[in-house]
């Protein structure tokens, strides 16, 4: 732990004292040079950057819960570059508080000649939310959304087809992946007869479109980068205790409990996105249908099981900085400034019930009406850059259930958890 620490501190240095080129001039065309991060440069068409994402979290709640108020988020190291200007590649996996391997987080190849088609192979996002395929590092808030947390799928195995027209003006993606994401996969054990195949979630598909469907018209130019989008995606699911699963922000407690499923699993989400200036407004709303074939008591149809969330928010860089994919400090600490600050706000809410509101409803998860429960939140968040790889997060985390009986602490509906995060990238 110790070194692990000198490690850390030793990366913050250094940052605090970089505001441009450190390792070489960023005009030279080969060897290391740093510019945004350490890069090792072959020539004029071949490149390699060294990547890094630290994340460390303290926290603390009311009523207080039986959690650690210390949470080593995450770590990892990675690769990125560009061969020639036609190809693409990433190799990224997480590091534990012991310097162990974990899980490979991106790890693919990506084909780009032309803007219309271009072609990405391995492991990366299944496009389906626009929150969820933000890096953990560039979103606004510590945590994602519960929707984007739980419903979109994240991380698979796959390909994928995407383009885009106009610019940015429309863009696309449509791929085939081997099973149904990371937040997707299934958690319960499968049991199988001897000699049988352990069930497995997939095939699955995942499509999504968006535009700036007001850039052709005669509005004003703060109203051209209004995006909004759409998307889809299909699975099969073995028969189980398969589902989706609520989970609360910070994954303390599971408010709602798996249900015996069998069928698909389809996803469909809308997004918004708007940056004008130094604000920023998102919002998304996105539901998963799973079906339950033959999972009553007396192997009956039941109804589809619902899983549904939503959530809009707002940002604004104080400092005047340009609300971007990420936020670069115009004038960085001990650089002649005091970097860049943000605030924001987000509501969010996820809750599940089945298609059916007839009858008596029951826990049981072979019930036909299910008793619903949703989580709503509310996240109150500040956002200090000193430069352009560090960030200072503060939040504000109020939620509420509607079921105090499934709750973070049963009895409780209402809790609050403050929290405060380190992070460093480059």
């Amino acid at each position: 732990m110790r070194m692990f620490s000198r490690i850390v501190l030793g990366a913050v240095a250094i940052v605090l004292g970089l505001s441009g080129p450190a390792f070489g001039q960023k005009k030279a065309k080969r060897g290391l040079v740093w510019d945004n991060r350490p890069s090792i440069v072959f020539g004029k068409d071949i490149h390699l950057d060294v990547r890094m994402k630290f994340q460390n979290d303290w926290r603390t709640f009311d009523p207080d819960v039986d959690e650690k108020l210390y949470d080593f988020r995450s770590l990892r190291f990675g690769l990125k570059g560009e061969v020639t200007k036609h190809f693409a590649y990433e190799f990224e996996r997480e590091v534990n508080e012991d310097f162990g391997f974990e899980d490979w987080k991106d790890v693919y190849v990506d084909w780009h000649t032309f803007d219309p088609i271009s072609i990405q192979g391995g492991r990366f996002k299944m496009p389906f939310g626009a929150e969820q395929l933000t890096g953990p590092t560039d979103t606004d808030f510590a945590y994602r959304s519960l929707a984007s947390s739980i419903i979109a799928p994240a991380r698979d195995k796959g390909g994928m087809v995407y383009g885009r027209f106009f610019g940015r003006g429309l863009t696309y993606q449509a791929g085939v992946f081997n099973g149904d994401g990371d937040n997707g996969e299934l958690q319960e054990k499968q049991f199988v007869a001897e000699g049988e195949d352990v069930p497995k979630i997939g095939p699955s598909f995942a499509g999504r479109v968006t535009a700036t469907v007001l850039r052709v018209l005669p509005v004003p130019d703060r109203l051209k980068s209004l995006r909004l989008g759409v998307a889809y995606t299909n699975a099969e699911l073995p028969e189980g205790l398969n589902s989706l699963r609520g989970e609360s922000v910070l994954g303390t407690a599971v408010y709602f409990e798996p249900v015996y499923v069998k069928g698909r699993r389809q996803r469909i989400g809308t997004e918004l996105e708007w940056t004008p200036g130094s604000f920023g407004i998102r919002a998304e709303w996105m539901q998963s249908r799973e079906d339950r074939l033959g999972q009553s008591n007396r192997n009956a149809d039941l109804s589809d099981f619902l899983s549904t969330g939503w959530h809009v928010g707002g940002t604004w860089v104080v400092t005047g900085e340009g609300k971007g994919d990420s936020i670069t400090p115009r004038k960085p600490l001990f650089k002649g400034g005091i970097g860049a600050i943000e605030v924001g706000a987000r509501y969010d809410q996820l809750g599940f019930r089945s298609a059916t509101s007839e009858g008596t409803a029951f826990t049981n998860p072979r019930s036909d009406h299910l008793v619903p429960n949703t989580d709503q939140v509310w996240t109150i968040g500040v956002n200090y850059f000193p430069n352009r790889w560090i960030r200072l997060v503060g939040n504000a985390i109020h939620e509420n259930f509607e079921d105090p009986k499934r709750s973070i602490t049963p009895g409780t509906a209402g809790f609050w958890a403050l929290l405060f995060r380190f992070q460093l990238v480059f």
